[in-house]
């Protein structure tokens, strides 16, 4: 049989897996870590163990994969399952002394000709600061749609909500974090 191809659908690579193929639910793995840490990031932060809430969540999706009607909903089903992992271990207070908030995750500067580091770095700064201040759904769309690149429809399925209110939440957020730059603005004026 051959292996399973990177450009298989979900749909196929849940099947796979659930026919015994370890390797399309590797498949299923590399596709959704990057989305499901941007998840965790923003429900809790950057923590040490944000590895730990990966494979516990990727760990709980195998587990309860043939209870899964609908195959190409596996990233709508292994994000609410993040979501859940995040929720509880927030609720459980086992967040380590380690733990990083959000404001503080190291993002590259963007390159703007002309403009002198300090200030790009400032405004880099002042802007994670913002993000990590954004209500959790905004934070996890904006952290999808920039850090993450997905597009509307990919963010939609994995947040199981319309495409719809992923623009009207990453709106939101543009608001906010507008809103906030303009007023430091004047602050500093």
């Amino acid at each position: 049989m051959p292996a399973p191809s990177t450009e298989a659908r979900d749909h196929d690579l849940v099947q796979q897996t659930l026919d015994g193929r370890r390797e399309a639910y590797g498949l299923l793995i590399v596709r959704y870590s990057r989305s499901i840490r941007a998840t965790c990031m923003a429900r809790v932060g950057l923590a040490s163990d944000l590895d730990d809430l990966l494979q516990e969540t990727f760990l709980r999706a195998y587990q309860g994969l043939s209870r899964l009607k609908d195959h190409d909903r596996f990233g709508a089903y292994v994000h609410r399952i993040a979501g859940n992992i995040c929720v509880d271990r927030l609720r459980r207070g086992r967040t380590r002394k380690d733990h990083v908030p959000l404001e503080e995750v190291q993002l590259e500067p963007p390159h703007e000709p002309g403009l002198a580091f300090d200030v790009r770095e400032e405004r880099l700064i002042r802007l994670r600061q913002l993000v990590g201040r954004l209500p959790e759904t905004l934070r996890e769309a904006i952290l999808l749609f920039y850090f993450e690149q997905r597009s509307h429809a990919d963010i939609a399925g994995q947040l199981a909500i319309t495409e719809a209110a992923v623009n009207q939440r990453l709106h939101r957020a543009r608001q906010f974090l507008k809103q906030a730059f303009d007023g430091a603005a004047e602050a500093g004026a």
